[in-house]
């Protein structure tokens, strides 16, 4: 992955180093992950920026948008901070699993690993991270045969409770089956058909 993220814009390129550098100094462990690692293999423009931290994703944001002058944001339930430099954004979030108390409703959630946290997100294809640590950085890890499922174009959830969890998921993956050209893996397709039968899309927020 090291020469796919050599082709983002010198912008990028500068973010992702200046984060790295915060992170290590932090004793932090940083993640590029979700959709923009699926759009830099599949050679699609990206335009936002969305980094995993094992450790306080709102303490590097913070030192990022000082580093860059740019402005800050952050939501302290979720462990989450955005910078805004350069028309673009870039998300940071701490490492964390969720835990759902009924189908629809905001997730209680608690630090984890990146391991953790990659196996709680929607699909495969999202669910892989390019490592920004200098160490192994560009190494791709990819727990659940994502990027096997990227190059089949299949869209495929991770656990069988997935859209009755997040019933937005339903949506996700229509919207990603019509955006890329892909189909929903058979046994997804099969829960996603069971969750709406369940009326699970009754309980978002319109």
């Amino acid at each position: 992955m090291v020469n796919r993220l050599k082709k983002l814009s010198p912008e990028f390129k500068k973010i992702l180093k200046l984060s790295s550098q915060i992170a290590a100094g932090l004793g932090y462990q940083i993640y590029l992950v979700g959709g923009v690692v699926r759009d830099l293999i599949l050679d699609r423009e990206v335009l936002d920026l969305d980094i995993v931290v094992e450790g306080k994703a709102i303490r590097c944001a913070q030192k990022l948008a000082k580093a860059l002058k740019g402005s800050f944001s952050k939501h302290h339930a979720f462990g989450t901070a955005t910078v805004y430099f350069a028309k673009h954004k870039i998300d940071f979030a701490t490492a964390r699993t969720e835990e759902y108390h009924h189908w629809g409703m905001l997730p209680k959630v608690k630090p984890a690993t990146l391991d953790e946290d990659l196996l709680r997100r929607d699909f495969t294809i999202n669910s892989m991270a390019v490592s920004l640590n200098k160490n192994n950085y560009g190494s791709l890890i990819d727990l659940n045969s994502g990027l096997s499922d990227l190059n089949k174009g299949l869209i495929r959830v991770q656990h069988s409770k997935s859209f009755l969890d997040d019933p937005t998921r339903i949506l996700r993956a229509i919207r990603f089956e019509q955006r890329f050209g892909f189909r929903i893996e058979k046994s997804s397709f099969k829960l996603l058909k069971d969750a709406i039968q369940l009326k699970a899309l009754s309980f978002v927020n319109p």
